[in-house]
């Protein structure tokens, strides 16, 4: 979260932010007319923290409107409780210390009844005490570093919640795929992803396979050439890729430029609107990557997610934008059958989910962890194909 001082606001999201004059004005109409000024009731309240700013603020855009589009579906079918149900998104920088910070505000301040996880793992991992000392019910929809899992539920974190697959769930499916695949080289961020991914990733190679180079690259690296001259003379079977789109999408077209034939595995963009253009010449067939969420996966309830998604934003929806959605749901779901917002009995709500989400039910186990549907997606001809994947 940017620090507050008198020339810079704190920089938030709220969807309520458009209401509020208007009900200002219609209370001062009831006041002026000598009538009791009414009763509302408190809106249902969800905070997160994410990337509005910085490298990642792409992505934090379509968190925002993974929020906006799950909030107004709650509120056209009568709320939570009768309640109108409303958030608040506050910047993180995808930093640890700006993630605490923010999310320090949302249980103090805005007194949110369910905080959510943040892009990055480091950043969530780093709010997760704050949601334990708080008591507060903490759902995890986007970041994907398996101790988060770990430090969960039984044993550990009883408040947190996790709805989206893991990286170990993640790597045991990439593992499958590689299961004939020789001679293998890794990129990847520098970050805790990057490393535990490739880390996760080694673990499931078959014993033959043999790892030609690993590398890993700051997050503002642009340049590749210096990794993609080596990889032209050593020529693994296969490129495993661990990045963020923007950057991903940097190694792609340099990848073209250099003429390189090996596909990009494992986590590569190639879901990125970015990337549609790079895809289309078929320099990227064979390539694959396995995902939690892909928008063109067709079925009734993915097509309803879809299409007003797009209506209003002119593009399809991330993964990002998927998991707050997904998750923004359980939690009402939850608070539902809960019959409050009291954080004990949220907790508890939470934990006997038995949710029909886009892709398939959503349960947790003992540790709060989910086992959604995973989704491969390959290049072929210079298109997309899908095909869904139970995680384990």
């Amino acid at each position: 979260m940017i620090p507050f001082h008198a020339h810079v606001p704190i920089i938030s999201w709220r969807d309520t932010a458009m209401r509020k004059p208007a009900l200002l004005c219609a209370l001062a109409a009831t006041l002026a007319l000598g009538a009791a000024a009414p009763t509302f009731a408190a809106d249902v309240q969800i905070g997160f923290t994410g990337p509005i700013s910085g490298p990642a603020s792409f992505l934090g855009q379509q968190m925002k409107w993974g929020a906006e589009q799950a909030i107004a579906e709650l509120n056209k079918r009568g709320g939570v409780l009768g309640r109108k149900v409303s958030f608040t998104m506050l910047d993180s920088q995808c930093r640890p210390a700006e993630a605490v910070s923010a999310a320090q505000k949302l249980i103090s301040q805005d007194k949110v009844d369910v905080l959510m996880g943040d892009l990055c793992s480091g950043a969530t991992m780093a709010v997760m005490p704050l949601a334990e000392s708080a008591h507060k019910p903490m759902i995890v929809s986007i970041s994907t570093l398996p101790e988060i899992t770990d430090k969960a539920g039984v044993g550990g974190n009883k408040w947190v919640f996790r709805t989206v697959p893991n990286d170990r769930m993640l790597a045991s499916v990439i593992g499958t795929q590689l299961a004939h695949t020789k001679t293998i080289s890794f990129i990847a961020e520098d970050t805790d992803y990057g490393r535990s991914a490739v880390k996760l990733v080694k673990a499931r190679l078959g014993a033959d396979a043999k790892v030609v180079s690993e590398d890993y690259v700051k997050s503002t690296e642009t340049d590749f050439l210096p990794v993609l001259t080596r990889l032209r003379s050593t020529k693994p079977q296969a490129l495993a890729v661990f990045m963020l789109d923007q950057q991903g999408y940097n190694l792609m077209k340099q990848y073209t430029q250099f003429g390189l034939k090996m596909p990009l595995v494992a986590r590569p963009p190639l879901l990125a609107p970015l990337a549609k253009g790079l895809l289309a010449g078929g320099k990227f067939d064979g390539s694959w990557t396995v995902y939690p969420y892909f928008d063109q996966y067709s079925s009734p309830a993915n097509d309803a997610f879809v299409k007003p998604f797009v209506a209003q934003h002119k593009q399809g929806p991330h993964y990002v934008a998927y998991g707050v959605y997904e998750s923004i749901m359980v939690a009402a779901d939850a608070i539902r059958r809960a019959g409050s917002t009291g954080p004990d009995a949220v907790r508890e709500a939470l934990a006997k989910t038995d949710y029909q989400g886009i892709l398939g039910p959503i349960t947790f186990d003992d540790h709060n962890q989910s086992h959604n549907n995973l989704m491969l997606v390959q290049v072929e001809h210079g298109k997309l194909g899908v095909k869904l994947i139970p995680s384990k």
